[in-house]
């Protein structure tokens, strides 16, 4: 299972962010592969909402009611599977957290990994690698360099 970070929903759905083609070119080549599933954490819904309606990052930035209608979009189609927290995937971020020192700005991206573990994903796609190299747990996808 491939799971996927917020950035690379962010990237696929503006035109003109820089990552755009590259985020684009991986997406159409998983599209025609037929039996891969993509993983996306559930809060990652939450930012990318955030994210994606904030004008001050983008020109034309979409509304809230777009942004919900995208999220739909993702969670109504067969080969996504949204990962939900578990108490081990608390459990396993807790002890991250502790083993590697990480502070509140690791603490989303460190709930998404450990969900995603305990889930079996094994792929993961972001254009952040260096925010999930340290858990040792993920193929990682720089997309961006595609």
């Amino acid at each position: 299972m491939i799971g996927i970070d917020t950035t690379f929903l962010i990237d696929l759905e503006i035109a003109d962010s820089p990552r755009h083609q590259a985020a684009l070119k991986l997406f159409n080549k998983w599209l025609g592969e037929k039996h891969s599933v993509l993983a996306i954490y559930n809060q990652t819904f939450l930012e990318f909402q955030h994210v994606i309606t904030d004008s001050k990052r983008f020109n034309s930035p979409l509304t809230m009611e777009k942004a919900i209608e995208r999220s739909w979009f993702w969670i109504d189609q067969e080969r996504i599977k949204i990962i939900y927290p578990t108490e081990s995937s608390l459990k396993r971020a807790l002890l991250w957290c502790n083993m590697y020192k990480l502070g509140r700005k690791r603490i989303q991206d460190t709930h998404m990994a450990a969900a995603f573990a305990e889930a079996g994903v094994s792929e993961l796609w972001t254009a952040n690698p260096a925010d999930f190299e340290i858990f040792e747990t993920f193929d990682l996808v720089d997309y961006k360099n595609l």
